[in-house]
């Protein structure tokens, strides 16, 4: 019996065997490679403006302000919409009534109206529209400017072109490592995405332009959109021959 098992285990241990052998070898990595980083930067004119207009009105009790607002949002989209922006591109949000506390001494718990709130919020692919936009719908009654984003369009489009200048970035560094010691680059082994940002003009410059009264004096120039700069980086590893 004992001698059985053991000329069993024998067979198991040589198939083991055998089908180690039939394996393909794995290839290992080059004997000689180059790692390095590629980046890549580019500053473009922003071609899409997200323009936020805030109104904010109060009265006596909650139908009123909400009537209040209501109005001047219907008045504002219409003198928006007269500069030529499709309606597919104004929505309103946000829209909220608080009450309005009396703030004296001893009177704190004393409600003495209604304040109502909503925002309106422009999506122009014209960018020189902003300025316009901003004195139609404060010349409506809006009376807030909350946020205004400059953007490109074609975002991805923008990423792949900048991705791609990156790895060329990579690909012609390894390429001078190589020829420094006398070799020549093989293919890419492996090539990852290390990091891509966007940076747009800072919306704060543009709502301190506004609080401070300057878009009155030149509203073309408060709103100048300004550049975009994206950036992107790689990190690579080549064979070297």
């Amino acid at each position: 019996m004992k001698k059985t098992i053991a000329i069993f285990a024998a067979i198991l241990a040589f198939a083991a065997a055998a089908g180690a052998a039939a394996q393909p070898a794995q290839p290992g990595p080059p004997a000689r490679y180059v790692r390095v980083t590629g980046e890549a930067t580019a500053t473009v004119d922003a071609d899409l403006a997200i323009l936020s207009l805030g109104i904010v009105q109060q009265a006596k009790t909650t139908l009123a302000a909400r009537e209040a607002v209501t109005a001047i949002a219907d008045k504002a989209i219409a003198a928006v919409a007269a500069l030529g922006i499709d309606r597919k591109d104004i929505r309103t949000s946000g829209f909220s009534i608080t009450p309005v506390y009396d703030e004296r001494a001893g009177k704190q718990n004393q409600i003495v109206g209604y304040r109502a709130d909503c925002s309106i919020t422009l999506r122009l692919e014209d960018t020189g529209l902003v300025a316009e936009a901003v004195d139609a719908a404060t010349g409506a009654g809006a009376n807030e400017v909350r946020n205004l984003d400059y953007r490109k369009k074609n975002e991805d489009e923008l990423r792949i072109e900048t991705l791609k200048r990156a790895v060329a970035n990579a690909a012609a560094k390894a390429s001078a490592i190589a020829a420094t010691l006398g070799g020549t680059l093989g293919p890419a082994i492996s090539v990852e995405e290390q990091g891509y940002s966007l940076r747009a003009p800072d919306s704060r410059l543009y709502l301190a332009k506004a609080a401070m009264g300057s878009v009155a004096a030149s509203p073309r120039e408060a709103f100048s959109p300004g550049s975009i700069e994206v950036s992107a980086s790689v990190a690579a590893v080549f064979e070297l021959r």
